[in-house]
Parts: structure tokens; C-alpha cells; sequence
């Protein structure tokens, strides 16, 4: 797989938002950005993760949950689910197996009857690929000078060199996944939780698939249809519930919460949050994908973003993308 061709799925992924002395707000100008390198820009539709299919379910908080958050979603009982399974990138024709589709992302939103809902945006890794925005926006600056009539040695070479958290992001393994039904998803930031009796714990989320995790060998992967994989949840979901646990990694302290590049050690405790349940595909998705937006960075008592800078970023640069797809 090229930089090239990684870098544009990382860029599609997460836009960071850094100070610069530009005429328009950042955010509008990094949306313009992603937007300017789609292949086949499609008015009314995503710029990124343009594939996907809109569920509804229900999430069951286990009784465990509720020792580390007073959120409501975590205190016991069915609260409805809205979810998204999607592949990064902006060109609808881009089929499952391509490079720049590597990265999964499957996306959730909370819906308490009490109002106080979060959401979920988890990929097929457990890093990001730069420490902070700037990082990130440098990283995608080099990728931009690094085209095949560049010079040697290339930017992004002398990048990926002197950025081994680039390297690890780029490294990780993201084979093609039987289903979006056998794929692993990680949220890459850290959240605060506060319990009812005041305790504070910093927290990663991990979803497994009741399913297990099944992947493609590369030659399955090389004949697989165009967009098997939507083909193949919506199969899924309408024969059955489609399950998923949703687990807590709980932080030490020391353990960084700022930083998407740093995995916690492995020996650190894991709470099982709770039973995912995917239901039904919605009547109309294309009208469900224009009404539902998905924020990292909601905030409700119990449930908080951590200092990870990255969150208002990707919140921000949203809140420019829903309404021009509106």
C-alpha cells in the first residue's frame, strides 16, 4: 500500500484542526480540503466514509458498568441505538478491498429517553497515527509534496523516518474482515468517566464481535464483490441480532490520556460495559444518513471527554460537514 494511498485514508478519517492565520475559520478550510480531493464528489453525501449502512438496535449496560460511570446508558436497561458501519474515503465507487478502504468504522449514538445520550466513532485500530493535530496536519502536507513528480527523497519519507507513531499507525494490521460483523473496533481517545460516588476513572473502549474476528486471506480478499461487506451486515442483521460487547480498558495513573498514538499496556483491567445489539437496517438510508450526525466529544454526567485534543477537532470539523450535506 502507498503513503500516498494511506495518508489519504488517514486524512478522510479524522481532520485535524490547527491555529493558522487564514481569512476563513479552520474548519471550513479543512473540510474544503477533503472535499477537494474526492475523485467524484457527490453533493448531499459524506466527504469521508461515504459507504455505509444505517442500523438501529439497542445497548445493555452490565452491572459492572455502573462501579466506573453514572451515565445513564451504563446504568442497566435496553437504550436505544443508532450505528453506522462504513469504510473510509470519499468515492462511493471505491470498492472493499482497495487500499484507501482499510480502515472500518462503525459509529454509535446513545439515545437515552432522558436526553442524555453520547456517541461512539470506533476504527479497526487501536492508534491514531500523530500525536496532535499540528502533527497530523504536517503529516498530510508532506504526503501532498510527496507526488510522483517530487524529487527524492520524498517528504513524507523524511516524515514516516523521524515519526516511528506514524510508522506503527501505518504498520498495524488492518486485513480485509470477513464481515463488518467479524471485525474488532477501537474508539483511539481516551474518555472520563465519574462514578456516583465521585470516583474518576480515564477509560478506552474496545468492541468485540460475539461473532469472533474473521478475516480475509489476501487472495479471498482479492476476489471479493465491490461492496460485499454492506451486502453482507445488511444479510446478516435481517436473519438475526448481530452482537457486539462493548469493553472498558481502565487507565492507571501515569497512563497517557492526550495521546491517540499510545496504546495502554496490556495488563491493564478491561470492564465488560455491556451487550451491543444491531437489529435492523433502517427503512431509508438515505435519509437516515443525511438526518444522523455522530460527535466524539459529548459531554453528560459520567461520561466526558479526556484532554485528547483531537476530540473538539473532529467535533469541529463536523459541525461544518452535517449541515453542507444537508
Amino acid at each position: 500500500m502507498s503513503h500516498r494511498l494511506i495518508a489519504a485514508g488517514l486524512l478522510l478519517l479524522s481532520v485535524p484542526c490547527a491555529t493558522q492565520a487564514q481569512d476563513r475559520p479552520v474548519a471550513e478550510q479543512l473540510y474544503d480540503l477533503i472535499a477537494a480531493q474526492q475523485p467524484h464528489p457527490t453533493p448531499g453525501r459524506r466527504i469521508n466514509h461515504i459507504n455505509g449502512q444505517v442500523f438501529e438496535g439497542s445497548f445493555t449496560a452490565s452491572p459492572a458498568a455502573a462501579t466506573l460511570s453514572a451515565a445513564t446508558v451504563l446504568q442497566g436497561g435496553a437504550v436505544p441505538l443508532v450505528m453506522r458501519f462504513s469504510n473510509t474515503g470519499g468515492d462511493p465507487d471505491r470498492p472493499d478491498n482497495a487500499p484507501g478502504s482499510a480502515v472500518r468504522g462503525f459509529a454509535m449514538s446513545f439515545m437515552p429517553a432522558d436526553g442524555a445520550g453520547v456517541d461512539l466513532m470506533t476504527i479497526n485500530s487501536p492508534i491514531f497515527a500523530t500525536r496532535t493535530p499540528a502533527d497530523f496536519v504536517a503529516f498530510n502536507q508532506a504526503v501532498m509534496a510527496s507526488g510522483p513528480t517530487a524529487p527524492e527523497p520524498k517528504p513524507v519519507a523524511a516524515w514516516l523516518a523521524a515519526h516511528p507513531e506514524t510508522r506503527a499507525f501505518v504498520a498495524f494490521p488492518k486485513p480485509m474482515p470477513a464481515s463488518y460483523a467479524t471485525e474488532e473496533y477501537w474508539a483511539i481517545h481516551a474518555y472520563r468517566f465519574t462514578n456516583a460516588a465521585g470516583a474518576v476513572h480515564f477509560v478506552r473502549f474496545h468492541v468485540v464481535p460475539e461473532a469472533g474476528v474473521v478475516v480475509l486471506t489476501p487472495e479471498q480478499a482479492k476476489d471479493a464483490p465491490p461492496h460485499g461487506l454492506l451486502d453482507d451486515i445488511r444479510t446478516r442483521v435481517a436473519a438475526g441480532p448481530v452482537g457486539f460487547h462493548l469493553i472498558a480498558q481502565v487507565a492507571e495513573p501515569g497512563d497517557v490520556t492526550s495521546d491517540p498514538t499510545v496504546q495502554w499496556p496490556a495488563d491493564r483491567p478491561t470492564v465488560e460495559l455491556g451487550r451491543i445489539v444491531v437489529t435492523r437496517a433502517v427503512a431509508d438510508n438515505a435519509a437516515a444518513e443525511k438526518s444522523i450526525g455522530f460527535l466524539p466529544n459529548k459531554s453528560v454526567p459520567g461520561w466526558a471527554p479526556s484532554d485528547d485534543p483531537f476530540l473538539a477537532v473532529r467535533a469541529g470539523v463536523y459541525g461544518v460537514a452535517y449541515p453542507r450535506r444537508q
